[in-house]
């Protein structure tokens, strides 16, 4: 199941990677301007869910959160499918021969 999971995660990044670049090349028009922008979840969702980060007082843990947060989504869907691997590499069918 988790080796499933992480691999519609990694297709998932792929196509949304191919998305943002086809995006690219195609604003570029009649320029030659590539301007190839990541999705993250701070363009994605609303002020009021990512507002909270400003109201951390370390200063440290509001860096790392902001980091999070601006982070690319085919970034985190990378490192989820990563992590469903492992998962299955400890916890998947065992064989025995």
């Amino acid at each position: 199941m988790f080796s499933r999971i992480g691999v519609i995660l990694l297709v998932s990044a792929l196509v949304i990677l191919a998305f943002q670049g086809m995006s690219a090349f195609l604003g570029m028009g009649s320029s030659d301007e590539f301007v190839y922008k990541n999705v993250s979840f701070a363009d994605i969702l609303h002020e009021g869910f990512v507002g909270w980060v400003d109201d951390i007082s370390s200063p440290s843990i509001k860096s790392f959160a902001e980091t999070l947060i601006n982070a690319p989504i085919a970034l985190w869907m990378v490192g989820g499918a990563l992590f469903c691997f492992v998962i299955h590499a400890f916890r998947g069918p065992k064989h025995i021969r």
